[in-house]
């Protein structure tokens, strides 16, 4: 099926695209068009109606999109994970129900999509467009002067005037693919699809520019004008020229600083230099060739980008409250972070299985740090739940940081934070698969939990039909530090492992592979079950195994390995049994998305959001053709233009920073008060209580490492995978092959990523391979 929003975004896209191969010819070259540079003439109509109005227009449906659609869309997706009994395999197969889409399908050595390659080789042909038309027009129309010249220096002339086109038409393009919220996203694309394209495209403009810079240089050196182009005389073009230098420095130093060695380990310093090194190479090549030309690429992309990274703050202001609370397990070393409606009688936007937020905590800083929603909307549509792993985080690292300020030993703090999002639309169409595997490292589970929540509550939707049901099958092979870090993520594990509604058709298997920093024991009496901890006589070391440590005490820790059964330590001796555990969820509602009203919130969010972003796009944007119509002349009217613009947007900005501060305040006022509107400390103490799961030894896990190779060894075996089961149909006298399909999802460190991968190709597992990371 075809949404109609993914049409008119598409048709935006081919209309920019369109613009961006022809504007030379229609702007630059035309006579009519070269002459109207400083009042409004045809080569303003071409760029306000090939280029701005379909960029600002498709910003619009993507973002009635991102409200109205996203939860049909993933409905639609959800609904796949059950079929009809009567439905066989090949009936399945025949009528590609469990089919990925060729354009998300994944190549085997880099692990990008169709999609993704098909929009780097659009790329790629745009921007040897634009090198090769300047090129190509020049070297065709030969001025007098430039007889003279040798070919060699004539020709690096050429080049380097190709490769500056080709470096602004570049950085007009790289703004686009950083964006939250694009036409791209409308399309299909998620912002992680998209940041390795806007890598690419970073690594473009340095090529052009310092391709730029070698074929000048050598055009001037052969006319020896060295002297006269590089110098601060002020009389020529050398001042421009230096700091073209200056400009083509900052972005090498913004590429040095953006290696995934430097980015990862010292993200503040990346993300600061990155903004400053913009301005600086972007205020570098104004100066170094303050022509028109800059404008028509760079402020389209510049304006969306801006109303990018502003608007969603303002709209989240509206309705998420401005203090959060927070605690900070020791043993687990997770960082719980809550965070409520504003006056909890409007729920917050819903967010779905892999979305994010970004979180500012001013006291640490003004950067904006992402994290993945590990709640799930229906549950509580007034709330959600952000888990954040510290272990092995620098001292000077934000989340070691913020872990301090946190409450420790089971206290809890509120803090005033500024959330910025909530951001995904990624694609669920995996959810067509016969199986999913899923490898997940520590906190990466937080990735996957509203995932397996969803699916549950289809699965037990459908089976309230009374229809017989086929289900997909999962299996979730996790793996963690510290047994306390099975109990900081609510009683999400628990349930998985007991509740009949997941083991039906969710298998999961547990790995602690390190002893408790403070082994605990989980003691029951009269008034309940209540956690001792026990403070050794020595730490343990790495290459101890639990069940060494275990051994040093006479208690009896909960050190399962395979068993299935849990055992507690009690005066008495009795042990929980299975079905207590089981029963502890019976009553426990798995809410859906539907029964949530999930479409009627979507929409009180998306009108106050649509709102937001016209007044903050197109009243700057008509004060700009406003003034481009005064009969200003020379360099002047483009300042006077863009300023009079910038200087409107900034008073909108002003105004909208001011109406969420009076919020806020409002918010907090009514909580001061007592308000039953407001979020109250015990409130949110309650709501914070609900997301962590007190110590109790019954969840079950081995006691050892992770080994990648035995568990798929043993899942081929267990004939999963593509490759495995298929079966033979007779059409016409020829054999078809029909076979299910498997969809692998693998979350964690970049260590623990390759590591599956690797392990994956040793096997020649037949899968979809998905690599699933937090990295910035």
């Amino acid at each position: 099926m075809v949404e109609k929003y993914k049409v008119v975004a598409a048709m935006s896209a081919l209309v920019m695209i369109i613009f961006w191969i022809g504007d030379y010819e229609w702007l630059w070259t035309t006579k009519k068009t070269v002459v109207e540079v400083y009042w409004v003439g045809l080569r303003d109509y071409y760029f306000w109606g090939y280029c701005i109005s379909p960029s600002i227009f498709s910003h619009f449906v993507t973002i009635w999109g991102h409200y109205y659609r996203a939860d049909s869309i993933f409905q639609r997706s959800l609904s796949q994970v059950s079929w009809p009994s009567a439905l066989t395999l090949k009936e399945r197969v025949s009528r590609n129900l469990n089919k990925i889409s060729i354009w998300e399908k994944k190549d085997s050595y880099f692990g990008y999509t169709v999609k993704y390659w098909l929009l780097s080789l659009l790329a790629f042909a745009v921007n040897m467009i634009w090198f090769v038309q300047p090129i190509v027009r020049s070297a065709s129309n030969k001025k007098q002067e430039d007889e003279e010249d040798s070919p060699l220096a004539l020709w690096a002339a050429y080049i380097g005037f190709g490769s500056g086109y080709a470096a602004m038409g570049a950085c007009g393009m790289i703004l686009l693919l950083v964006l939250r919220r694009s036409m791209l996203h409308a399309l299909g694309f998620t912002y992680a699809d998209l940041l390795p394209l806007h890598r690419g495209m970073g690594f473009a403009v340095i090529f052009w520019s310092t391709l730029h810079t070698i074929g000048y240089m050598v055009h001037i050196g052969m006319d020896n004008a060295l002297a006269e182009e590089l110098n601060f005389d002020g009389e020529t073009r050398g001042p421009q020229n230096l700091v073209g230098f200056v400009a083509l420095a900052a972005m090498l130093a913004m590429a040095i600083l953006s290696l995934p060695q430097i980015r990862r380990r010292f993200f503040w310093l990346f993300i600061v230099s990155h903004r400053y090194l913009t301005i600086i190479s972007f205020a570098g090549t104004l100066m170094h060739y303050p022509y028109f030309m800059i404008w028509y690429y760079v402020v389209p992309s510049m304006c969306l980008y801006l109303a990018d990274r502003f608007i969603p703050k303002i709209v989240q202001a509206f309705s998420v409250g401005r203090e959060v609370i927070c605690s900070f397990d020791e043993n687990s070393d997770i960082v719980t972070i809550v965070i409520t409606s504003r006056n909890r009688m409007e729920p917050l936007k819903p967010y779905y299985p892999g979305d994010y937020i970004s979180l500012q905590l001013r006291s640490l800083g003004e950067i904006y740090h992402p994290f993945t929603i590990a709640s799930y909307w229906p549950d509580d549509p007034y709330s959600m739940t952000l888990y954040i792993r510290t272990f092995g985080d620098s001292k000077d690292s934000w989340t070691r940081q913020l872990a301090e300020i946190c409450g420790q030993d089971g206290k809890s703090v509120v803090l005033p934070m500024n959330v910025d999002g909530v951001f995904g639309d990624r694609m669920h169409d995996y959810l067509c698969s016969d199986e999913i595997v899923i490898f997940a490292a520590g906190a990466a589970i937080t990735t996957f939990m509203p995932l397996i929540k969803s699916i549950a509550a289809r699965i037990d939707a459908e089976a309230a039909s009374g229809v017989p049901q086929n289900t997909i099958r999962m299996y979730l092979i996790c793996t963690f530090r510290y047994e306390s870090e099975l109990y900081a993520y609510g009683d999400f594990l628990h349930q998985i492992t007991n509740d009949i509604r997941f083991t039906s058709w969710l298998r999961t298997t547990i790995h602690v592979s390190r002893a408790e920093k403070n082994p605990r024991i989980a003691i029951a009496n009269a008034t309940g079950t209540k956690t001792q901890d026990l403070t050794p006589p020595a730490s343990p070391t790495e290459s101890e195994s639990i069940e060494t440590v275990a051994q040093e005490y006479n208690t009896v820790p909960q050190l399962l390995g395979d068993s299935k059964r849990t055992h507690i330590v009690s005066g008495s001796g009795k042990g929980a049994s299975d079905n207590n555990q089981q029963y502890r969820y019976k009553e426990r509602v798995l809410s859906t998305f539907l029964a949530a009203d999930s479409a009627r919130v979507s929409t009180l969010h998306a009108v106050r959001d649509l709102l937001i972003t016209a007044a903050l796009l197109l009243i700057p944007f008509a004060t700009y053709i406003g003034v481009r119509y005064a009969p200003i002349e020379g360099a002047w009217n483009g300042v006077a233009q863009i300023g009079a613009a910038c200087l409107v947007g900034y008073i909108l900005m002003f105004i909208g920073r001011h109406i969420t501060r009076r919020e806020a305040k409002a918010a907090q006022l009514a909580t001061d008060d007592g308000a039953t509107s407001g979020n109250t400390r015990p409130y949110l103490e309650s709501v914070l209580r609900a997301q962590i799961m007190d110590y109790d030894g019954t969840i079950a896990f081995k006691p050892s490492r992770l080994d990648v190779e035995k568990y798929i060894a043993d899942l081929i075996a267990e004939d999963v995978g593509m490759g495995q089961t298929r079966a033979l149909k007779k059409t016409a006298g020829k054999e078809e092959i029909v076979g299910k399909t498997t969809t692998v999802f693998v979350g964690g460190p970049d260590g623990f990523l390759d590591s599956v991968e690797k392990a994956n190709r040793k096997a020649k597992w037949s899968v979809d391979f998905h690599r699933e990371t937090w990295s910035p």
